[in-house]
């Protein structure tokens, strides 16, 4: 998992709410500095603990190979190595092992932010107002759509807040009716406490996921990051 050495230097005020739900997991989160670019990638693998954390750590090879060995700058074509090479090594007999995640890079030279996703849509806060930015409907390994990633660019104004988040926390189970707690529910509670610290969102948000899955078993891994830009 990336450090948080690497994430304040290069994210300044952010937090990273990372539950797994064994010992090890197959929601990741990774970054790397190439060339004055930051790319972080908040992912969620087929499976969960010793199988979703075996895929985590062969996609994080995946992209490291594409990122410091390759040079491949765009998140989109990043993906598509990533793609490539699951398939190469796992879609023989047509298994459909992979992953949904979203991959952001932070240019410091142009001072750009762009990303692609696959499935998982970033959320942007800004002046108040909630947008779930576009994302593809393919996961990153073999699917019945294998199109190319799209790129796409992040217009933001200061104090903006990004949110990245993978499946755990809408799914679980939990409130008076033992049921998921949901996407637009999510959104909403993102939205309620995108103007506060970003160490006191943290706070809020892991105490409305223990008290909505009660006593309730954690079904999936959860990891949710929010940085303000």
């Amino acid at each position: 998992l990336a450090s948080d050495t690497l994430l304040h230097k290069n994210l300044g005020e952010h937090f990273v709410m990372f539950r797994p739900k064994a010992i090890v997991s197959g929601d990741f989160y990774w970054a790397v500095e190439k060339e004055n670019r930051f790319y972080l990638a908040v992912c969620d693998c087929t499976g969960h603990g010793v199988p979703g954390a075996f895929m985590s750590l062969l996609n994080i090879s995946f992209l490291n190979e594409a990122i410091v060995e390759k040079g491949i700058k765009a998140p989109n074509e990043i993906l598509n190595h990533v793609r490539q090479r699951l398939i190469e090594n796992f879609s023989a007999e047509g298994a459909r092992d992979g992953m949904d995640g979203v991959l952001v890079c932070f240019d410091k030279n142009k001072k750009e932010i762009s990303y692609s996703a696959a499935h998982n849509a970033p959320i942007l806060v800004t002046n108040g107002a909630l947008t779930e930015l576009p994302s593809d409907n393919m996961p990153v390994g073999l699917a019945d759509r294998l199109d190319t990633f799209k790129l796409e660019k992040i217009n933001f104004v200061p104090a903006s807040v990004l949110y990245l988040y993978t499946d755990g926390y809408a799914d679980q189970f939990g409130g008076p009716k033992g049921k998921k707690f949901k996407y637009k529910q999510l959104n909403a509670l993102l939205l309620e406490n995108s103007s506060k610290p970003i160490k006191e969102q943290k706070l809020v948000f892991e105490k409305t996921f223990e008290n909505w899955k009660g006593d309730l078993e954690q079904i999936d891994d959860v990891l949710l990051i929010g940085i303000k830009i």
